[in-house]
This record gives structure tokens, C-alpha cells and sequence, in this order.
């Protein structure tokens, strides 16, 4: 049996299930996609009137994940610049199990229609904020190696090489299905971020410093990507940060 047909019939007898309580139930991810492999999660949302929140069952030997949320809040995701391509994405491909009111058909559309323009400069203000957000990170990277603690500066270049992503998807209008797809995306659009991801990332075999050095690569290449939509206090922020990243790679040069 295709590992799709036995999620696929867990999702309807769930759906089932649910369904006298819920304003529409539809199974997304890579079940509705049929993409899935046999240790994939089945990716269920369930419209409610109130309660939210994420239930994570196990049922017939397969891991459940049941998003609970109002339809507002499923719309809202939208017009989020973090949330808003992998939802559209997943909304495109979204098999709707229940439907009484159309109310997943409704959001189905708008993610069909959805593209970057319906976020305009908004993607690159969050974008930036972001940015000015893990210039702290920059500076533990660069203290740490100073102080010679590399599994402290292995855990905030971590931190960084992940996420910095979505941001710099943002910035750069890059569409993606879902998490798992995110990284060979950004990969594909920029070969420079894709040798320093690879390398903080530990998929190219690095020393612990050309690591951390590596995760500083990308902070220099998203701040040249964002600095623009920073305000200028932000900017002042960014640029220490940076020029911290640019020195610390010299000295490990």
C-alpha cells in the first residue's frame, strides 16, 4: 500500500469524526500532496468557532498533527511574511474533507490567488526587524570564538544559519511549499548563500571557527539584501553587527 493510502483513510475517519464540531476539516501537507514518505506526519486543520491550539495524536502507527483554529486566523496566515507562502502553498494543495459552509473553499481561492505583491514593503519591513533581531546572535558568534568556546559558538551559528531563512525568502519573493522545501529554494536562487549554508549548516565539513564563520557569511549577505528597509536606528544595528562579522572572518582567515 502507498504510505498516502493509509494516511489518507486515517484522515477521513478523523475528519469523521470531528466533523459535528468543526466548521470544515481539510488534510494538507505532503499526504494532500501525496509526497509523503511513511514516517510523515498527517497534517489535519480543523476550522473551529473558538478553541485553537495543536493536538499531536498517534493513530494506527502514524504520527496525527491537528491544528485547531479559527477561519480568521487560518486567513490571517495570509498576510503574514512568515506564515504566508507555505500557507498558500499548503492551502493550494489542500484536500477539504468538510466543508458545510465553504468556509476552507472560500480560503482555498485566496490561496490560489495569493502572490508576494499582497504584501508589498510589509515583507521587507518584517524582514529587516528580523535581521536587527539576531545581531545579537553575530556578537555571541564572534565572542565566543574570541573566548575560544566552540560549542557556544556552534549553537547561535545554528541559530542564525536557521533563522535567517524565512526572512531572507521574504526578502527576496522566493516561494516554497513547506519548511522542507525552504532551504534547496534559497539554495537554488543563490549559489553564495548556498556554499555558506552548506558550510554553517555542516553539510560541507568545516573546523568549528569556518563554520561560525560561514553562519556570519550569511548575515552579511541578507544585511546587504535588507539594510535598505531598516530604519536608520535599526541600520546602526545592522551595520555593527556586520562589520563585527566581516572582522571576525579576517582574523580566522
Amino acid at each position: 500500500m502507498h504510505p498516502s493510502s493509509h494516511a489518507e483513510l486515517i484522515a477521513e475517519r478523523l475528519a469523521a469524526a470531528l466533523a459535528p464540531q468543526a466548521l470544515g476539516i481539510a488534510l494538507v501537507g505532503s499526504v494532500a500532496a501525496g509526497t509523503d514518505h511513511p514516517h510523515s506526519d498527517i497534517d489535519l486543520i480543523c476550522a473551529t468557532a473558538e478553541s485553537s491550539g495543536t493536538e499531536i495524536r498517534q493513530v494506527e502507527g502514524r504520527m496525527v498533527t491537528l491544528t485547531r483554529a479559527t477561519p480568521a486566523a487560518l486567513a490571517a496566515a495570509l498576510t503574514s511574511p512568515r506564515d504566508a507562502a507555505p500557507a498558500a502553498a499548503a492551502w493550494r494543495r489542500a484536500r477539504i474533507l468538510h466543508d458545510p459552509d465553504g468556509v476552507l473553499a472560500s480560503l482555498q481561492k485566496a490561496a490560489a490567488a495569493w502572490t508576494w505583491d499582497a504584501l508589498g514593503p510589509a515583507a521587507d519591513a518584517w524582514a529587516a526587524i528580523e535581521l536587527v533581531g539576531l545581531a545579537e546572535e553575530i556578537h555571541k558568534i564572534c565572542g565566543m570564538l574570541t573566548l575560544g568556546r566552540p560549542r557556544a559558538a556552534a549553537a547561535n551559528r545554528l541559530i542564525v544559519t536557521l533563522a535567517l531563512a524565512v526572512p531572507y525568502a521574504a526578502a527576496h519573493r522566493i516561494s516554497y511549499d513547506s519548511e522542507n522545501d525552504l532551504w534547496d529554494a534559497l539554495a537554488d536562487h543563490d549559489r553564495a548563500w548556498a556554499a555558506a549554508w552548506d558550510t554553517a549548516a555542516g553539510l560541507t565539513p568545516a573546523d568549528p571557527a569556518s563554520a561560525a564563520c560561514a553562519a556570519l557569511r550569511l548575515y552579511r549577505i541578507a544585511a546587504t539584501a535588507l539594510r535598505a528597509h531598516a530604519t536608520a536606528a535599526d541600520r546602526a544595528l545592522i551595520d555593527t553587527a556586520t562589520g563585527l562579522a566581516e572582522r571576525t572572518i579576517e582574523e580566522h582567515s
